[in-house]
């Protein structure tokens, strides 16, 4: 399957979450361990100063970071499940609603999606560090977050 079409399989699974559809979460770019995301403000996503709320550019980061860490592992999620443990995010300027759309760019190196095969192949746990860059449509980044991304093997 070429990475396109995987990507696509990817985003259709992720449209059918419940906050991708209230959020409109649009899959960008996919390729084995890069997932681009954005998202075009709406006046529902702003807060008081009319700049992404907090909230909405955390879940636009997650949705990235997540995207990244299954991007090398598809073929093995019946194996695997995925979750995100934990996350972090530093908001280094406004993300103005007329600014975007708003995109998150996730990548992992080949190396870390090799182990992520390799740990779900022997039936191991695999923890991996996923960082996430956020910018408006200037390219200037609004945020830079990380997550980290659990992959376990599914109980029999």
């Amino acid at each position: 399957m070429d990475s396109a079409t995987m990507g696509e399989l990817v985003m259709a699974g992720f449209r059918k979450l419940g906050f991708i559809q209230f959020a409109g979460i649009e899959g960008v770019e996919y390729l084995p361990g890069r997932s681009v995301v954005a998202i075009e403000p709406k006046p529902e996503h702003l807060n008081h100063n009319g700049d992404l709320h907090a909230a909405i550019l955390f879940g636009l980061a997650e949705t990235a970071a997540m995207g990244a860490a299954i991007s090398g592992i598809v073929d093995l999620m019946g194996e695997a499940f995925i979750v995100a443990r934990d996350g972090r995010i530093e908001y280094l300027a406004r993300a103005k609603g007329e600014a975007g759309p708003i995109r998150a760019a996730s990548e992992l190196t080949a190396a870390e999606l090799d182990r992520a095969r390799s740990g779900i192949e022997d039936g191991q746990s695999v923890e991996l560090a996923v960082p996430v860059d956020l910018t408006d449509n200037t390219g200037n980044s609004v945020a830079a977050a990380s997550f980290t991304a659990v992959i376990r093997p599914r109980r029999k």
